[in-house]
Formats: C-alpha cells, structure tokens, sequence
C-alpha cells in the first residue's frame, strides 16, 4: 500500500514536472528570445513590472542603496584624489620657488662675499699706505736733525725704496742738502728717480 502511494507521489512529480513546468519554461525562454531579437527590451521591462510587486521591490531598493552607496564612495574617492592632486601640484609649484628664491640668496650672498673682499683688500692698501706714509714720517724726523753729508753718506746704501722713501718725505731744500754731498753717480741716479715719481 505504501510503496502505491510512493509510487502515486512520484507519478504526480513527474507529471508536474513534464507537463505544466517545462513546457512554461520553454514557452517563456522562446518568447523572451524571439522578443529580444524583434528588439524589445525584455529585461528592462520586466525589472520595471517586478519593482511594482511589493516583495520584489524591497530587494531593488537594497540593489540601488548599494549602488548609489558604491557610486558615493567612488565619487568621495575620486574627489580626495583631486584634492590630493591639487595639493601636490601646489606644493611642487611653493617647491620650485623657494629653490629659485635660495638660488637669488646664494647670489646675492657671492656678490657680497666679493664686495667683502674687494673692501678688505681696499682697508689694507689703505693701512699699508697710512702705516708707510707714518713710517716716512717717522724717518723723515730722524733725518731731519741729521746734517746733510751724513744722510749723503747713509741714503746710497738703503734699498732704493726705503731711500726714496726717506727723500720724498723732506723737503725740497733738504733733498737738494742731501744730493749735493753725494757722489755724481749717486746724485744723478736719485734725482732721476725723484724726477720719475713726480710724474
């Protein structure tokens, strides 16, 4: 008895299966085909009438919060990659002025290093020349109170500079004292240089 009834349940199965089920799927399979090739868009309207259905229209309003919530994200992200973009450009622009800005410094810190320099050889011309000119002073006086024969007799065997030196800090009536009391040679050779440094 048992195993009829199985058999009953099963042979409702298949009948179930083989006469309403597959044939449905076939007959909906066949017309969706011949629709798409017509050009009607099967998909489209059947996604439009399923939303209609309550229980179905719940499940396409999670789909789209997903992907308005995905389309969101891509568009937060798409705008933090601009900013960070923009940021960068601005940094690589504030970047390459300061480097022109240090390349100006460095210059202008050259041409000053030059001008120091220039001005410290200047301050030691200027210190050798006033510590020159105090030295012919100095020996200006020490050759003042000396008597004219002596310093024609010291003067030839000085340097020529420091002997120059020594004439052209007296005064004329002096050195025309100091040249007549030395040899012809010696006199001829200092008025010369006397007569050059004058020019």
């Amino acid at each position: 008895m048992k195993n009829e009834n199985d058999k009953q349940d099963y042979g409702k199965i298949q009948w179930f299966f083989f006469v309403i089920l597959i044939p449905i799927l076939f007959t909906i399979t066949l017309v969706v085909v011949i629709l798409s090739v017509a050009g009607f868009d099967v998909i489209g309207k059947s996604k439009t009438v399923l939303q209609k259905v309550p229980v179905i229209e719940n499940l396409f309003k999670e789909e789209q919060a997903e992907t308005s919530d995905t389309s969101k994200q891509t568009s937060l992200e798409e705008e933090e990659n601009e900013k960070l973009n923009q940021t960068i450009e601005e940094q690589t622009t504030m970047i390459s002025a300061l480097e022109k800005d240090v390349t100006l410094k460095e210059k202008e810190i050259q041409k000053l290093n030059q001008d120091i320099s220039s001005l410290e050889k200047q301050l030691e011309e200027i210190n050798i020349t006033s510590e020159s000119e105090t030295k012919a002073k100095d020996i200006g006086k020490l050759y003042d109170n000396m008597t004219s024969k002596k310093a024609a007799e010291i003067i030839p065997n000085l340097s020529q500079d420091d002997a120059m030196l020594i004439l052209t800090s007296l005064d004329d009536k002096q050195v025309a004292d100091i040249l007549t009391k030395m040899t012809v040679e010696d006199a001829v050779k200092f008025t010369n240089l006397l007569a050059t440094s004058a020019q």
